[in-house]
């Protein structure tokens, strides 16, 4: 995990809280909580669904570097202008906070490198991780047009999760035009697999244990 990431845990009980839990189950399942994410992650990582030829596309923001778009951010910005371009009736919105926000710095770079009309993209920029893009995302658009999420491959499996918990029916479209593996991906995996386990783990010992000041943070 980023030095960013444990720092919001312990600044915040509720996911400190979580955390622990995550550790937890870890520990007692002698790792088959990990593995397990690490499939699933792997299994949407192979994504090939068809993006909808009107509706809105997600963006997933990246962390920027130097106030700039990351590799990663710019290999989604990229597929992003191509789908616009390919379907007229398609609007684009972009997700990510902070300062400078991920989204102002991707609309940025779609100016200063496709021919992209600014008028079909739509910026959300109050979040701070992927569960709150996709939240915040939905009380922008709602839930009763075509949506696709657009990510980097190794990202997709948590907003398969992240969607489906906020009612999000929406298409999974990989940044990618195809799966390279590699160290990197595979590092990514793990990572993201991390990720995945400490939020079922939470979001699993919040329904149990009725934990409302965690359940609050789902909705």
């Amino acid at each position: 995990m980023s030095d960013r990431s444990m720092r919001r845990i312990f600044n915040d009980p509720a996911l400190l809280e979580s955390f622990i839990v995550s550790l937890l189950v870890l520990a007692f399942s002698a790792g088959l909580s990990l593995v397990l994410s690490w499939l699933w992650v792997c299994c949407h990582a192979l994504a090939r669904n068809r993006v909808p030829a009107s509706g809105v596309v997600l963006v997933c923001g990246h962390q920027l570097e130097q106030g700039r778009p990351s590799p990663d951010y710019v290999a989604r910005l990229e597929r992003a202008a191509q789908l616009a371009a390919d379907n007229p009736a398609l609007k684009l919105l972009l997700l990510g906070g902070g300062q400078p926000s991920e989204a102002q710095a991707g609309l940025r770079w779609l100016k200063a490198h496709t021919g992209l009309d600014p008028q079909r993209v739509l910026l959300e920029e109050d979040s701070t991780d992927s569960f709150e893009n996709l939240r915040f995302a939905r009380d922008l658009v709602g839930t009763d047009r075509p949506l696709a999420l657009l990510s980097s491959r190794y990202h997709l499996g948590r907003l398969r999760i992240f969607s489906g918990l906020l009612g999000l029916n929406a298409t999974l479209v990989p940044a990618e035009t195809r799966l390279r593996v590699g160290l990197r991906l595979l590092a990514l995996s793990v990572q993201e697999a991390a990720y995945v386990a400490w939020f079922v783990s939470g979001l699993v010992w919040a329904r149990l244990a009725r934990r409302e000041h965690l359940l609050v943070r789902l909705r």
